[in-house]
């Protein structure tokens, strides 16, 4: 494994709905995040949680952000408006 340059990036890998995705960021917001799961949609409510083996787990809400690890794992689902 080679060491890359200080001013590159390490990539990280998101499980998201069950799909890895390369991600260069410590940090993903909401809107990111549901933009891996449904490229290009727009106008609907979202449900975000996520995961990762050191013990975070926790849910996501439109205009917040969380830290990442490699592997965490993200679960986006559509929600129905009442």
């Amino acid at each position: 494994m080679s060491q890359g340059n200080s001013d590159e990036r390490k990539q990280l890998t998101l499980i998201v709905n069950g799909t890895p995705e390369v991600w260069t960021d410590n940090h993903i917001t909401y809107e990111q995040v549901v933009q891996l799961a449904f490229p290009g949609e727009v106008g609907f409510l979202y449900t975000v949680t996520y995961s990762n083996e050191h013990g975070k787990d926790g849910t996501l809400a439109p205009g917040q952000k969380t830290s990442v690890k490699d592997g965490t794992v993200f679960t986006i689902g559509k929600t129905n408006r009442s």
